[in-house]
């Protein structure tokens, strides 16, 4: 007699009800962090450069850069044009501005659309290439990322990152597979998602094409070339080549870009540098993606067999793994050296305060999970009859627990991503101003050096997004000698002139006494926020 097969229970991961649950969650997760978040600090320049283009023709910060010549002082003069080099996230901000206005909400509405058309991408390109089951799962597994919930509340560009790595992707696979048919459709589509996913990140989009063109090309000529086999069909050479060339392309622009550069950091601090990039690779690799993607269960079976196998598409896709994974533990550790620098910044603490850098690695999840996808149809090709076969997402087998864990350790980090979101107390404070300042008046912001402009221009959207209103704000780390030239009218050179300013706000627990000046309004910041209470001053005439 037959033995029955038992329905698996809903919360088995080899259940598919649980995948269904689990995809539903994650859906839920997105709408509150979207509907209650607030805009996030990156969020906030990106919506300065949109509406400030909108109401002046210039795709600039009015304010001042990010990353002043005076690193303790704003100076609006210093503001270059950013031109083309985020189109495709700014356009998408502006569709939502002018759709909207110009708030926080119409940018967050946005956000949950993007989120709708990453799920849908996930699963179309999955589908196409590896079946409805692994589809279906793995759009699942990406809804309740943690990473994905917080880059969402927080209007980062991550989600539409993983879109572009996608359509990339699916293009240059079917290439592989195709065999070079419908070429020029196929080189349209990835030039194109590549375009946008460059100017996303406000990365070179003329490099970054023809950096994935030379490595396609190499992968679809192979055949040409003995040595060149030896490397694009065994997975791990490919992975190492990748990583080993983007690790001397980044050598050469290191030891040649100019001071003012992220990328500079190499030089100007080797020491610091070199701890930066252990850092990195701990917050990119082991948290954001071995953790945080839930990868650990694979990785075993996945690695060793990249060691046997033979095939071009998973050689492409370590390729694209090695290769993009050291490029953002490189920049990841680039960008924190940098800043630490340029803000006189405690070290190691800067890590801390900017270790969400490692959800840049997010857009590597489809090309992670697509490459386990393939090792397993190279191993069993579905049929469930080598004994050598690979587990993955569409058939987990004895993996079922260690994924079920996995999950779990995820999920609490996905539900606090959703429920907390961004706070800051500067909205208290730019919503107060908004309503009291008149037009053409100035007010200055005092807070530590850390990412202090970044801070400042979380009052732009709510006090003059558009700069209509001839609002400039100013910014002076508490360490300088600003009262001086508050109250002196002292000018001094890479600062802003404070001659019309009329209102200071204070940070929390910052305590100041201005004469001939008054305090118009006093709250309490989030403890989130660290607490204490935050102080606006208004000039007495």
């Amino acid at each position: 007699m037959e033995e029955e097969k038992t329905t698996p229970s809903w919360w088995n991961p080899e259940s598919n009800r649980f995948w269904g649950i689990l995809l539903v969650v994650g859906i839920i997760l997105h709408i509150i962090a979207t509907s209650s978040s607030e805009l996030g600090l990156d969020a906030h320049i990106h919506s300065t450069y949109v509406t400030v283009e909108d109401g002046t023709g210039e795709a600039k910060l009015d304010w001042g850069h990010t990353r002043p010549i005076d690193p303790e002082s704003s100076d609006p003069d210093y503001s270059p044009d950013v031109g083309g080099r985020y189109w495709a996230w700014h356009a998408w901000l502006g569709i939502w501005f002018d759709f909207m206005g110009n708030e926080a909400d119409s940018i967050q509405t946005g956000a949950m659309m993007m989120t709708a058309l990453m799920l849908f991408a996930i699963w179309r390109t999955t589908e196409r290439l590896y079946g409805t089951n692994a589809a279906a799962k793995l759009t699942a597994l990406s809804s309740v990322s943690p990473a994905l919930i917080f880059a969402a509340g927080r209007v980062y560009p991550e989600e539409f990152m993983l879109i572009a790595i996608s359509i990339v992707m699916l293009t240059l696979i079917l290439g592989l597979r195709t065999g070079g048919k419908g070429m020029p459709i196929i080189w349209l589509m990835a030039s194109g998602a590549i375009l946008f996913g460059a100017t996303v990140k406000g990365i070179d989009p003329t490099a970054s094409v023809l950096l994935f063109i030379l490595g396609f090309v190499v992968f679809a000529i192979d055949e040409s070339n003995e040595l060149l086999i030896k490397v694009t069909r065994r997975p791990h050479r490919a992975f190492i080549a990748s990583s080993s060339l983007v690790i001397l392309v980044f050598l050469g622009f290191a030891l040649t870009a100019g001071e003012g550069s992220a990328i500079s950091a190499l030089r100007r601090a080797p020491l610091r540098f070199s701890s930066a990039v252990l850092f990195s690779l701990i917050d990119v690799v082991l948290i954001f993606m071995i953790l945080g993607m839930v990868l650990w269960p694979f990785l075993k079976e996945s690695l060793s067999s990249s060691t046997t196998i033979i095939d071009r598409e998973a050689g492409l896709l370590a390729a694209v793994i090695g290769g993009m994974t050291t490029a953002i533990v490189l920049y990841v550790a680039s960008l924190w050296t940098h800043e630490s620098l340029l803000w006189n910044a405690e070290w190691p603490l800067m890590v801390w305060t900017m270790g969400n850098n490692g959800r840049y690695a997010t857009m590597l999840m489809i090309p992670c999970f697509w490459y386990i996808m393939r090792v397993r149809q190279l191993t069993d090709g579905g049929k469930g009859s080598n004994p050598n076969e690979v587990e993955g997402l569409e058939s987990l087998g004895v993996l079922w627990k260690p994924v079920l864990v996995g999950i779990c350790l995820i999920l609490p980090l996905s539900f606090f991503a959703a429920v907390h979101g961004q706070t800051s107390w500067t909205s208290g404070a730019a919503e107060y101003l908004s309503e009291e300042m008149e037009d053409g008046e100035d007010f200055l912001f005092i807070s530590d050096s850390t990412l202090g402009m970044h801070w400042l221009y979380t009052f732009h959207l709510q006090v003059d997004a558009d700069g209509s209103r001839n609002i400039t704000g100013h910014w002076r780390a508490d360490t300088t000698d600003w009262q001086d030239e508050l109250v002196n009218q002292t000018v001094v050179e890479n600062r802003g002139n404070l001659s019309g300013v009329n209102w200071v706000v204070i940070s929390p627990d910052l305590q100041v006494e201005l004469e001939g000046w008054s305090i118009s309004k006093k709250a309490s910041a989030p403890l989130m926020n660290g607490g204490g209470e935050w102080t606006i001053w208004s000039k007495t005439n």
